[in-house]
């Protein structure tokens, strides 16, 4: 009896901050990437610049990368934000793992890669924002010539598109393995949801090799928005629901 009455208040406890962070990350990933598309829109800061096709390429350079620093303020915010999304993420497939029952490889096995895709992704985007936070200072204070800021920019978000399509496809695989789990002990409905996200996951990383540039952000925007969002509320719900380990 002394061990029950210790017991679940525990796991009420962890229920009940699971769902805090699913919440909070629900709410970060859906605000990020409905700010994101709206800035590649040109909704919330200046569209891109069109050039005419006789202009010269060292002024296309100048007016791209003045364009550029206008757009850096919000870009470190919604990435702020979707990097706290993405860590919840990570928190919520722990926790996850913790009440599915730790001793489950294909559990420990899921939420292990979910963990490596956030921090690939993480660590993709921080570096990405670092270049740019020098881009802007080489554009708008240094006077460094346009000629070498242009590879330095190109690079990061080279760098950042190979960490993102890393990092997509480690969580997909985690995905895949959270509904195989889940689908074997009757959890059907979350289960089929999550392998889809995983399909959708993957989506991505075909489009960042093709280079397919809208394809890319309109699934960060469906998946950000809509996809993410749903399944850390439900996985918030559902392991609530599950016997803990």
């Amino acid at each position: 009896m002394g061990t029950m009455t210790v017991e679940r208040p525990r796991t009420r406890g962890a229920v009940g901050a699971a769902s805090v962070v699913a919440y909070a990350g629900a709410a970060a990933l859906a605000m990020a990437a409905g700010w994101y598309a709206l800035a590649v829109k040109g909704v919330t800061v200046a569209t891109s610049p069109r050039f005419p096709a006789t202009l010269p390429l060292q002024q296309k350079l100048a007016l791209f990368f003045n364009w550029v620093v206008t757009t850096l303020p919000q870009e470190r915010l919604y990435t702020s934000i979707a990097i706290g999304g993405m860590t919840c993420l990570m928190a919520v497939s722990l926790f996850a793992r913790d009440m599915l029952g730790r001793e489950r490889p294909v559990v420990r096995i899921a939420a292990a890669a979910v963990g490596i895709g956030v921090l690939l992704w993480i660590a993709g985007n921080v570096l990405q924002l670092g270049a740019h936070k020098e881009v802007g200072g080489m554009v708008t204070s240094h006077g460094v010539p346009i000629e070498i800021v242009s590879p330095i920019f190109f690079t990061a978000d080279s760098i950042d598109d190979a960490f993102e399509v890393a990092a997509f496809a480690f969580i997909a695989i985690g995905m895949f393995a959270f509904a195989l789990h889940a689908i074997g002990n009757g959890s059907r409905a979350w289960g089929r949801y999550t392998p889809l996200l995983g399909v959708v996951l993957l989506v991505p990383v075909g489009s960042y090799i093709t280079n397919s540039g809208d394809l890319t952000d309109l699934l960060l925007l469906v998946g950000g928005v809509v996809l993410l969002p749903v399944w850390l509320v439900w996985t918030g719900q559902t392991i609530g629901r599950e016997p803990a380990a």
